[in-house]
């Protein structure tokens, strides 16, 4: 899988994409190199782009868990967008309580990010 990055002026984007083969060994490390730049990166945001993605790579559900879950204690958004039906459906058999925020199109991350970080704000007011 390759992973092709993006810095926006509120979030970070990562670009999967299946059409280069890698070796397995090496299969998950480009995502996983590209998540913890993204934990680190001072965004409020990861989004992650499926669209040029035909099949989920088994441990990259495993990742995927992790960073959302690492990020949401950090205050951080992970959104999945573009998600094909094989690739939605893999993700959902291997990870499957997991209730990863999947949205239709980068537009749609950009409103639940700002959904969120709104609904972060009202809570700290209120505190």
């Amino acid at each position: 899988m390759e992973v092709y990055r993006e810095i926006l002026p509120e979030s970070y984007l990562l670009i999967l994409a299946d059409d280069v083969p890698t070796s397995p060994d090496h299969e998950d490390d480009a995502l996983d190199r590209a998540l913890s730049r993204a934990a680190r990166s001072g965004k409020s945001s990861v989004w992650v782009d499926c669209s040029h993605l035909h099949h989920l790579p088994s441990d990259s559900a495993e990742l995927l868990t992790y960073y959302y879950h690492k990020l949401s204690k950090h205050g951080m958004s992970l959104v999945l967008c573009h998600l094909n039906d094989t690739v939605r459906q893999e993700l959902t058999v291997l990870t499957p309580s997991l209730n990863l925020p999947i949205v239709p199109t980068l537009l749609d991350a950009e409103k639940y990010c700002q959904q969120h970080v709104n609904l972060r704000s009202s809570q700290s007011d209120a505190a």
